[in-house]
């Protein structure tokens, strides 16, 4: 009887109807393997300094330029003037030929705008003055009012009141490190110091470290040479995609759980849940840039893609501006007629999306001589689709900060990527899998700072650093903004990396940064062995799968079976654990992720998860669409209706009651005119958007202008005229598409 049981029990284990890993029988206790000790270090990769390898040289071009042949001498119709008036511009050749309009544009909501009425423009200003941001102007042939010739939203600073801002004496101590000494060695041409220095921060999605230095090298050196710059070469960033990053980096919360169990520790849950990342509005977050607005900045938010960091995909982003100067009713509108706006204010103007954001922070620097200002400016569109995106615009900005150094001498101002390119050519090379974790940090502190805080930063550029460290700088910045007192803010995830760290150990281990996107790097073996790494990759399937059901994303996810192994690692020095990029049979879905792989006493191979999280490794588009209400997961599923068209609908994740196509607004609109006549556009007006109004200017000619009201004010909704935004159509109506 004892022999047969032990016979069932052998055979339990051979067919892994049990599956126990017996791999500590066959080792000697002198073997034991210290993995605490091994991730309690952290080595980090340095790069060439121009960030150049053979092997991205040859997966590179960059002769990319999409505005290589635009009209360098573009002039619009119309003219905005400084003060909210609108002319004919005498100087465009056949302005005589046609027939133009002009209309101010609002925010509504964080997916709407307000346009006001149609007012005709003539030859000399305007007698109504256009009191917002965003002027709206189009221009029709006199003999045929549907031949349009101009359809464009020029920019301003209205009600740029400055309050002033006061001055330092130059003699201010400095008690930091417990030292006196003056914050200045250079007179300021003012002969004093900015009360409050200005910040200024530019983002440029999914740029990394490395990758900046080689494809803005006249940009990196501009800011080190001209601004005393210092590049973090460091930062790791806190999440997939600009979302999560975008809240670490300006709100300073988590919103991914840290699954410490590759260390032998268990999980730290994050700040926020997806629901409360996503399905709400921020208004009453302590968002970075609103902080500052309550603490008398001057502030400017502009991204270049409607559905931007707070905002994709589906979430609510804010209920009101959380700024002074918030872009968004720019870009609802370019966005609700892509193809119209790229033809009349695009690449063949010399006009790209970015270029529009820079013109609107130049007139928001201008416009504010004296008082204190922050600005948060947001490019997606230069890499995020295309490594080789960057390369022309490195003398653009060059220029830009040459342009406005008397500006920026004196301020914070931090040039940074979110995160670092998801895929293409490069990332498939060793030095573009570091990239993705990597985003681009070059900080400049105000010129009579440098002196005392460059040496604090140049040490700390050799460290780890976080997303949640930037943050907590400017959190410091807001707090002390000469960095006078001895400490730094306490009570963030982060610490100000105008500070000394703290001692003590900083790795993955302890920071806030999950697992699968630690910068930290160890010794790996690359495997060979086909038939042990397809082992691999079925186990790591079969637990991809068992993460849709834990997530309850079965039904709406289709089940994967595996298809390939592309890399099998061990990390050297461990027992068993294992990095490996996979890729599964549905949507061509390819996945990493980290696993410890023994062999059990039978000799299979028995793979359990080290790290809870699959990283995507390729771009998914529309095949995830079914998870847009859940958009931490989209990465995760491969949809089981997803559409075969190549277009992808955003679910914007509104309230029911922002989707009415015809709604009432409370809101006012006052134009006011030169002879001190107000029009204005009552509040609870129904405003209702129609297809077409006839309109008479004083030219005594009839045209034809769409989307018009038959009231003073017309919404204009992203909700349905917005869709072109996001699709990649048969039919060529939009040709801007994003990768998410």
């Amino acid at each position: 009887v004892g022999v047969s049981i032990a016979f069932v029990f052998y055979g339990l284990f051979s067919t892994q109807i049990l599956s126990m890993d017996f791999d500590y029988l066959k080792k000697p206790a002198s073997s034991a393997i210290d993995e605490i000790a091994l991730f309690s270090t952290c080595t980090l990769a340095e790069f060439d300094s121009d960030g150049w390898t053979k092997e991205i040289i040859e997966k590179s071009r960059i002769d990319i330029d999409p505005i290589r042949n635009c009209d360098q001498n573009f002039t619009t119709f119309t003219v905005l003037g400084e003060n909210g008036t609108v002319w004919l511009n005498p100087k465009k050749e056949l302005v005589d030929e046609v027939i133009c309009l002009a209309r101010s544009i609002y925010l509504k909501a964080e997916t709407y705008i307000n346009a006001s009425e149609w007012f005709p423009v003539h030859d000399s200003a305007s007698n109504v003055t256009f009191n917002s941001d965003f002027v709206h102007t189009r221009c029709t042939k006199v003999e045929n009012a549907t031949d349009i010739r101009e359809d464009f939203v020029h920019l301003q600073m209205w009600i740029a009141k400055d309050d002033g801002g006061g001055k330092l004496k130059a003699n201010n101590t400095w008690p930091f490190s417990g030292a006196t000494k003056s914050p200045t060695t250079t007179k300021l041409e003012d002969g004093g110091i900015d009360e409050k220095p200005s910040v200024f921060i530019f983002v440029l999605d999914s740029v990394a470290n490395s990758q900046a230095l080689r494809s803005l090298p006249k940009t990196a050196s501009i800011l080190k040479h001209e601004f005393g710059a210092v590049n973090l070469r460091h930062v790791n960033k806190a999440g997939e995609n600009s979302h999560p990053n975008g809240i670490a980096l300006f709100i300073g919360k988590l919103i991914t759980d840290l699954d410490r169990g590759l260390f032998g520790m268990g999980k730290e849950r994050a700040d926020w849940n997806q629901t409360y990342a996503c399905d709400r509005f921020f208004d009453d977050e302590p968002f970075i840039l609103k902080e500052f607005t309550k603490n008398g900045y001057k502030s400017l938010m502009a991204e270049d893609w409607m559905y931007g960091v707070f905002n994709f995909p589906g979430c609510w982003g804010f209920k009101n501006a959380p700024v002074t100067h918030y872009m968004r009713p720019f870009q609802i509108y370019y966005e609700s007629n892509m193809k119209q706006s790229r033809a009349f204010m695009g690449e063949p103007q010399c006009l790209e999306f970015h270029t529009h954001l820079l013109n609107y922070l130049e007139k928001f620097m201008t416009a504010y001589k004296k008082s204190p200002k922050i600005s948060l400016v947001w490019a997606s569109e230069l890499a995020h689709n295309d490594n080789d995106g960057l390369f022309h615009i490195d003398g653009q900005l060059f220029n830009y900060f040459r342009k406005h150094k008397d500006k920026m001498d004196k301020s914070y101002v931090f040039l940074m990527g979110d995160h670092g390119i998801r895929w293409g050519r490069i990332r498939d090379t060793w030095e573009g899998q570091r990239e993705i974790n990597n985003p681009m940090m070059f900080v400049s502190v105000p010129k009579h700072l440098r002196e005392l805080v460059n040496p604090v930063l140049r040490i700390n550029s050799n460290e780890l650093l976080t997303s949640f460290d930037i943050h907590a700088s400017l959190v410091d910045i807001l707090n002390d903004p000469h960095l006078r007192s001895q400490d730094g803010p306490g009570g963030l995830r982060g610490v100000s990396v105008f500070r000394p760290l703290p001692p003590g150990e900083r790795s993955c281990r302890t920071l806030p940064i999950p697992t699968q996107f630690c910068l930290c790097e160890w010794n790996k073996t690359m495997s060979e062995d086909k038939a042990m790494n397809d082992a691999i990759g079925k186990g790591a399937v079969h637990h991809l799968n068992g993460q849709l059901r834990a997530y309850e994303m079965a039904d709406s996810c289709e089940e994967y079976t595996f298809n390939r192994t592309t890399e099998v690692k061990t990390i050297d020095g461990t027992d068993g654990l294992t990095e490996i990029v996979f890729a599964a049979n549905e949507c061509d879905a390819q996945f990493k992720t980290i696993v410890r792989a023994r062999r059990t006493f039978s000799g299979e191979m028995n793979v359990t998860l080290a790290a809870s999280d699959f990283t995507r490794w390729n771009g998914y588009g529309d095949t995830a669409a079914c998870m847009d209400a859940r958009a931490s997961l989209r990465p995760l599923c491969c949809c089981r209706n997803r559409s075969r068209s190549t277009t992808t609908t955003v679910t914007t994740g509104h309230p029911p009651t922002e989707m009415k196509t015809t709604m009432t607004t409370s809101s006012s609109a006052t134009m006011t005119a030169s002879s001190s006549t107000t029009m204005t556009a009552s509040s609870s007006t129904t405003i209702t958007s129609s297809s077409s109004t006839t309109m008479t200017s004083s030219r005594s000619t009839t045209m034809t202008t769409s989307p018009s009201t038959t009231t003073p004010m017309t919404t204009i909704r992203a909700s349905t005229e917005m869709k072109s935004t996001m699709t990649a159509s048969v039919n060529g109506t939009s040709s801007r598409t994003r990768i998410p």
